[in-house]
């Protein structure tokens, strides 16, 4: 099974905090991808006040992990512009395969400690991208730190169970991104997540 993952994660000034093990977690998520069977792809997408990729569509194999000059937090949250800008890219790139060598499976990650506050597009919108491609089959998985994260994916069209409270520490952070990484391997098994478990939120208060 072929699967291709769109990741959109937080860049932006309230992330220093944890900035080392997002880079840690993220290089252990692209560890534990590589060790899985079957065809991948990855995007990654980072945002602060504004939006912007960082490589699309590579082999998961030969993704770039991330370092220190890579990730570099500052800024404000210009979460819908990233979400928006992640979902109409990847549909761009994906339509313009031919339909043998298309994903069967796509999953996009969001992660962000903050709520919006620099996008200029409404949240309705962000909502209709999301329902378009869950009827399409796309899978999403939505992490905050600092929030209600059901509430915020849930006006975005999300599952709360395909949402993750985090923990705004390193150890939140870590676990997040383990928890994440099983999620996906599931995906990329079974064409679809069953979402965050009581294991994964009892970690996350753990780690408060």
């Amino acid at each position: 099974m072929s699967t291709h993952v769109t990741f959109v994660l937080d860049a932006s000034g309230s992330m220093e905090q944890i900035a080392a093990d997002t880079v840690g977690g993220f290089n252990s998520f692209l560890a534990d991808q590589r060790a899985e069977p079957g065809e991948a792809t990855v995007s990654l997408y980072e945002f602060d006040s504004t939006v912007g990729p960082v490589y699309e569509r590579r082999p998961i194999a030969e993704a770039p992990e991330l370092h220190d000059e890579t990730y570099t937090p500052g800024g404000q949250t210009a979460l819908h512009d990233a979400i928006v800008t992640a979902i109409d890219e990847t549909v761009a790139q994906l339509s313009a395969l031919d339909p043998d060598e298309r994903p069967e499976t796509v999953v996009t990650v969001v992660l962000t400690d903050g709520k919006e506050n620099a996008s200029e597009t409404p949240q309705a919108a962000v909502r209709d991208r999301i329902e378009s491609k869950q009827a399409d089959g796309w899978e999403f998985l939505f992490i905050g730190a600092n929030q209600d994260a059901a509430l915020t994916a849930g006006r975005m069209g999300i599952d709360a169970d395909q949402s993750l409270d985090m923990a705004h520490t390193d150890e939140g952070a870590r676990a997040a991104y383990e928890s994440t990484a099983d999620q996906v391997s599931q995906a990329r098994r079974e064409g679809s997540t069953s979402g965050f478990d009581d294991a994964d939120r009892r970690r996350q208060d753990d780690a408060e």
